[in-house]
C-alpha cells in the first residue's frame, strides 16, 4: 500500500488507534508527531468519565483506563476519572506525553497540576498513589502531611511554549497547590518562565484570602512557581458563584 494512503487511511481512525499505529513505521511515527505537535490547548480535567463521555459523544474513551480524549482542530481535551488509580496515571500522562510539545495554553484542575509534577518527581507513581489513599483515608484531617522529595536533576521542559495557564481549584484541592513544592521539581521543569505571559489560580467556592489554611498552601504555590516577581502576570480568581473578582496575593 502507497504510504500517503496508508496515512490518510491511519488520520480516520480514532485517537488510541492512532497512537498504537505510530509504531508501524519511521513515516507514520513521524507524521503523526508533526500532526500532534499542532496542538495548541490542553484542557485536562478530573471529573467523573461517565458523566463526561455521556454528556459529550465526541470523547473517545481508553478501552481499559477510565481516561477519555477529544480533540477538535488545534484543542486537546484529556479527562481522568475522579476515582483514578495509578493504571489511569500511566495513559493519562502518556497522552499529555504525546500532545505536549507544541502546547501554548494549559486550563487544568489542581489534582492534574500536581499529578503532573509527581511524575516528573522521583516518587514512584504507585508511592504517591498510596500516599493519596491515606489523605484520603483520613479525610485531609492531616493536612499538613508531606511526601517530600530530594531535587531531580536538569530535564527538558514539560510544556516548553506555554504562555498561559489556567488552573481551577476548590477549598479541598487548595493542599494539592501546597503539596507541589515537596516534590522536587523546579517549576520550570514545567514551563519556561520566559516564555510565561499569565498564570492563574481560580477558586471556585472561596471568596477571598479569609481561610489562613488556604492562604499558606496558595504561599506555598507561589513558591514553586516563584510568582513573586510576575507582577501583572499572577492573579488569583476567587467565583464562589459569583462574577469573578480578581485579588492580589499578599500571603
Amino acid at each position: 500500500m502507497p504510504m500517503h494512503l496508508m496515512i490518510h487511511i491511519i488520520d480516520q481512525m480514532s485517537f488510541f488507534e492512532q497512537i498504537r499505529l505510530a509504531r508501524l513505521c519511521k513515516e507514520v511515527k513521524e507524521h503523526l508527531d508533526e500532526k500532534f505537535q499542532k496542538i495548541r490547548k490542553l484542557e485536562l480535567r478530573k471529573r467523573d468519565i461517565d458523566e463526561a463521555c455521556a454528556s459529550d459523544e465526541q470523547f473517545e474513551r481508553h478501552s481499559k483506563a477510565y481516561v477519555a480524549v477529544k480533540i477538535e482542530e488545534d484543542t486537546a481535551c484529556v479527562v481522568i476519572d475522579d476515582a483514578w488509580v495509578v493504571a489511569d496515571f500511566y495513559v493519562f500522562l502518556g497522552i499529555l506525553e504525546v500532545l505536549r510539545e507544541g502546547v501554548e495554553t494549559v486550563e487544568m484542575d489542581a489534582p492534574i497540576a500536581e499529578l503532573i509534577v509527581i511524575s516528573m518527581s522521583n516518587i514512584s507513581l504507585e508511592r504517591w498513589y498510596a500516599f493519596q489513599c491515606i489523605l484520603k483515608a483520613f479525610n485531609d484531617v492531616y493536612e499538613d502531611l508531606h511526601l517530600d522529595s530530594g531535587f531531580i536533576a536538569d530535564r527538558d521542559t514539560f510544556w516548553p511554549k506555554c504562555s498561559d495557564i489556567v488552573i481551577h481549584a476548590t477549598k479541598a484541592q487548595a493542599a494539592a497547590l501546597g503539596r507541589i513544592l515537596d516534590y522536587g521539581v523546579k517549576s520550570g521543569y514545567v514551563f519556561d518562565r520566559r516564555t510565561m505571559d499569565h498564570l492563574r489560580l481560580e477558586f471556585e467556592d472561596l471568596d477571598g484570602f479569609e481561610d489562613k489554611a488556604i492562604n499558606k498552601q496558595i504561599y506555598y504555590f507561589r513558591c514553586w512557581t516563584g510568582s513573586l516577581g510576575w507582577d501583572h502576570r499572577y492573579e488569583i480568581v476567587f467565583n464562589n458563584n459569583q462574577p469573578p473578582t480578581k485579588q492580589e496575593c499578599h500571603v
